[in-house]
């Protein structure tokens, strides 16, 4: 969750969250260190998400294919 409003006032990228740094991030944290819980991981990535002071709030869906 992001408040949009600044960005949109202002049109510039320093008043919002650069999704390409925040993806670069989050797959860093997904290569790192094995995890066996999607629950783990899932946290790992709301923490990333949430280390950016303009995150309010994180949802976050973890797909494991062929999960038994």
């Amino acid at each position: 969750g992001v408040d949009t409003a600044p960005a949109a006032a202002s049109d510039d990228l320093h008043d919002t969250v650069d999704y390409g740094s925040l993806v670069a991030a989050v797959t860093t944290a997904g290569q790192q260190d094995p995890v066996d819980l999607i629950e783990t991981l899932a946290q790992r990535i709301a923490d990333v998400c949430l280390a950016d002071a303009k995150v309010e709030w994180a949802r976050v869906t973890v797909h494991k294919p062929d999960a038994p």
